[in-house]
């Protein structure tokens, strides 16, 4: 009974006016100057610092908090980056500030990998201008502000992803990372002790479907796998692919593009759903339902 009232107690709460409390901003500029503007601090919470302020701000800007009741563990100025900012009425404009100590506080509670392009719901090959847009949208529809669909843990969440997405370095080396798990988690066989033979053959079949399902169900626009990223992910020679691939084309489960690659065909979706084949053998290795991460 209390759960389906917690709508409408937020929107009371909301409806009054917050105290403020007055801040200095400390915004570093891409040439790696800092300037220094007046905000208010509206809210303090768990997931962030939310300001009131007359200048548009840019979505992931590095920014200290002076003042306003908001200190770092050590007692200094706050660092953040700017998560949000959205106009309000004309020359006012509201922010979100995401803190680093938040942050790092959250990723130290899994040690599980996390696809940041999942997380966004974006292709790998996304440009920035795509990322930023889906962020937008995102971040409006998840912030803890909206009581319809806010999740503070999923703002966390998205924000941590953005935050290294939209940075050309952090993202070269996050794509790295993402490279070697994936690859761990698709790898079927080791190529060292594996022994051909019907077994082996099945396990290639049902990983290559698996992958390509995955791929089609996730990455519709962008759904096919060339052979060298499944060479690479499912750890297999190309030449041990070809005779499981001749025999999925045979089947009509999966098709060659003009571009090279390979994809899964409608009816080697429903093959995969009757038979469960849309998730990759678990034999040695788990974790393997990561499946639609693939490059």
């Amino acid at each position: 009974m209390s759960g389906a009232k917690a709508p409408e107690r937020r929107k009371k709460t909301r409806g009054k006016t917050e105290p403020t409390k007055a801040a200095q901003l400390w915004l570093e500029r891409r040439d790696g100057s800092w300037q220094r503007i007046s905000a208010q601090v509206q809210d303090n919470g768990e997931y962030g610092v939310g300001v009131v302020l007359g200048e548009m701000l840019r979505d992931g800007l590095p920014v200290l908090i002076d003042g306003g009741g908001v200190t770092a563990s050590d007692g200094g100025r706050a660092r953040g980056f700017v998560a949000w900012c959205t106009p309000v009425s004309a020359g006012i404009f509201r922010a979100g500030i995401a803190l680093e100590e938040t942050q790092s506080r959250s990723q130290g509670k899994t040690d599980e990998f996390e696809d940041y392009y999942e997380t966004l719901e974006v292709n790998p090959t996304a440009s920035f201008d795509t990322i930023h847009k889906i962020y937008r949208v995102l971040a409006h529809r998840i912030h803890p502000d909206n009581p319809d669909s806010g999740s503070e843990e999923g703002f966390k969440q998205l924000v941590r992803a953005y935050r290294i997405l939209s940075d050309p370095e952090q993202r070269a080396a996050f794509d790295v990372e993402r490279s070697r798990t994936l690859s761990r988690r698709w790898r079927i066989f080791d190529p060292e002790s594996g022994t051909p033979g019907l077994e082996q053959e099945q396990r290639k079949r049902a990983a290559i479907l698996a992958l390509l399902y995955n791929k089609r169900m996730r990455w519709p626009e962008n759904c096919g796998v060339n052979l060298p990223d499944m060479e690479q992910l499912l750890a297999v020679p190309r030449e041990h692919l070809e005779f499981p691939l001749w025999f999925l084309k045979e089947q009509g489960w999966l098709q060659k593009t003009d571009g090279g690659k390979h994809q899964i065909t409608a009816k080697g979706v429903e093959h995969a759903e009757a038979t469960g084949a849309w998730q990759p053998p678990m034999a040695k290795h788990s974790g393997l339902l990561s499946a639609g991460r693939t490059q």
